[in-house]
């Protein structure tokens, strides 16, 4: 838990610095992608200590993303109009999702006797995660050439 919360606390700065520096989008997907990695190192190296270690500082950046990036998202993707309205729609959802996925888990486990096809899920779900990124910035610039992105 200690290298998982080092890993917020330094996923928070770096991806607060990135979201001004190379922007929501990119570090979105920077995101995802650590996101992925993390899981993997959880799945392909059980035994090692240190690929533990590794994994779990990543998947700390990870958490820290939905605090520091999703604020980022909202403004990148929606503008500043109605922006508190469209952010807690949105922080609605992530703590439904949360609701639902948790208990999922330890389901999952309960079913399977391993974290395995949690850990596959998860992944699954950060693939997914960069695909809607790359849609929703790519239907985004269709609003703005039109006039309706303020």
């Amino acid at each position: 838990m200690g290298s998982m919360m080092a890993g917020v606390f330094i996923g928070a700065l770096l991806f607060g610095y990135l979201s001004d520096k190379i922007g929501a989008k990119k570090t979105s997907l920077l995101a995802m992608i650590i996101g992925i990695i993390s899981i993997a190192l959880l799945l392909l190296f059980i035994d090692n200590v240190v690929a533990l270690v590794i994994a779990l500082i990543f998947f700390g950046f990870v958490t820290s993303a939905i605090g520091t990036i999703a604020p980022a998202m909202t403004s990148a993707l929606f503008g500043s109009k109605d922006y508190s309205r469209i952010y807690s729609t949105a922080s609605m959802g992530l703590a439904v999702a949360s609701i639902i996925a948790l208990p999922a888990y330890g389901y999952l486990f309960d079913f399977t006797g391993s974290y395995l096809y949690a850990l596959i899920a998860i992944i699954v779900m950060f693939a997914a995660n960069i695909f809607f990124i790359i849609l929703s910035f790519r239907d985004k610039d269709k609003l703005v050439q039109e006039g309706h992105w303020n």
